[in-house]
């Protein structure tokens, strides 16, 4: 889909919500023609999680000790994979309630020593948004705003494997984008 060429979309599972205070634990990112995807997890100086947010990440620290990149190589891998989307930089980031994941995205950049909008442009793509936009205008139910009730809307819910992975949802707000997109056209 030629709307989403400048466009890759960002998922990402934490150890809380606070970007200031808990760590990013793993970064999905799928680029927007759906031909490219990324996961990986990422392993900061020191892990701070809470236990709501671990019961529904279900994300395993010890894995992430094992297999997570530090800050610096993280923001590495990133880079590499837009490189590899060959669109040019900034790309506009687009997810379910993204401003969440940028500022988490923020905070490794930050921590890496790195700038982060030379990566990714200011302007970006909420599907929450656009669905709560869809929903008042009647387009689609009032209560279709959250992405589990978008995701089984659409019929676009990962496996219970997968959701709540950063991968497996960062695929379905891509499927989930598109399907919008559609909608509006």
């Amino acid at each position: 889909m030629r709307a989403l060429d400048h466009v890759v979309v960002v998922d990402t599972e934490t150890g809380g919500l606070d970007p200031l205070h808990h760590s990013l634990l793993s970064v999905g990112l799928v680029s927007g023609d759906g031909t490219r995807t990324l996961e990986f997890y990422v392993l900061e100086p020191t892990l701070t999680t809470d236990e709501r947010s671990m019961a529904v990440n279900r994300i395993d620290l010890d894995r992430v000790r094992a297999e997570g990149l530090s800050p610096e190589e993280a923001v590495d891998r990133i880079e590499k994979f837009l490189d590899g989307i060959g669109r040019g930089r900034p790309l506009k980031a687009a997810g379910h309630n993204i401003a969440f994941d940028i500022a988490f995205l923020r905070r490794l950049y930050r921590m890496a020593g790195r700038d982060f909008p030379a990566d990714f442009a200011h302007r970006t793509i909420d599907t929450h948004s656009l669905l709560w936009a869809l929903a008042q205008t009647e387009r689609l139910p009032k209560d279709v705003v959250s992405s589990d009730k978008a995701f089984a809307h659409f019929d676009l819910a990962p496996p219970d494997a997968l959701r709540h992975t950063a991968l497996g949802d960062a695929v379905a707000t891509h499927q989930l984008l598109q399907r919008l997109l559609a909608l509006l056209g």
